[in-house]
């Protein structure tokens, strides 16, 4: 069964596998007994034999004036695969071509003010790859009201990747949690970890955030997690800015 999944994902059929597996257990065959041993019907047989010699992994002879059919050399499915990457990397190379003109026609909306849903894990580390991707420059990021994200397991290899990111693009941290037990551990574990720049700050405040906010430069990134994870990016100076200020407020504030 597992060499059988693995000559799927080569993009062979189930029948193209049955009829392979079939010429290396009969030898040189025709038709009729290779039919029979693959299960595969007798109308089927002869098209499938005609893909696997185009692929290079079935030839025929004529015996008697028969045609008798065998299996290639297996290294022949090498050849499938060094295919497949040569193909991979064709459109590769395509693919960065088209790039810079997708990238010259979002320079229009660079300005615009927009909302976005992001849903899953993925979607939320797609959403901080691109925003911090963008960053040129030292910046930072605030963060509150994640009191209940970072106690969640999904969220560990997260923040992970969160922090990595973060220090790749020099952006520092400013983050404010509730003063519980929990909250300092994770905080301590975070600087023990690395997670933390020497010039990210944590403060520990005792107020209660309905959900978890991002603050970074014009994007207000509202995270929600119940069954499944939802992140809403919206992108506007004036929203990032009153929510900054209210930060700040915050920041200050007496303990």
């Amino acid at each position: 069964m597992e060499n059988f999944d693995i000559l799927k994902e080569l993009g062979l059929t189930d029948g193209e596998i049955k009829v392979y597996f079939a010429l290396f257990e009969l030898g040189s065959t025709t038709v009729g007994p290779l039919s029979k041993k693959s299960g595969v019907t007798h109308a089927k047989v002869y098209p499938i034999l005609e893909k696997l010699i185009a692929k290079g992994l079935a030839s025929h002879t004529i015996m008697r004036g028969r045609k008798h059919f065998s299996a290639t050399n297996p290294d022949s499915l090498l050849e499938l695969v060094d295919k497949k990457v040569r193909v991979l990397n064709d459109e590769r190379v395509k693919i960065k071509d088209i790039i810079p003109s997708l990238k010259a026609k979002s320079q229009a909306f660079e300005k615009a003010q927009y909302s976005r849903v992001f849903e899953g894990m993925k979607g939320l580390r797609s959403l901080f790859q691109e925003l911090f991707g963008q960053n040129t420059e030292k910046s930072e990021i605030c963060v509150f009201g994640i009191n209940d994200l970072i106690t969640q397991d999904r969220f560990v290899s997260f923040l992970r990747f969160y922090h990595d990111l973060r220090h790749e693009k020099s952006i520092n941290l400013r983050l404010i949690l509730s003063p519980t037990e929990v909250n300092r551990r994770e905080a301590e574990e975070g600087r023990n970890s690395g997670w933390f720049l020497k010039s990210d700050q944590v403060k520990f405040v005792k107020t209660i955030f309905p959900v978890g906010l991002f603050i970074f430069k014009d994007h207000v990134i509202t995270i929600i997690s119940d069954e499944d994870v939802t992140a809403f990016d919206i992108r506007s100076w004036t929203n990032a800015e009153r929510y900054r200020t209210f930060f700040e407020e915050v920041w200050s504030a007496k303990k």
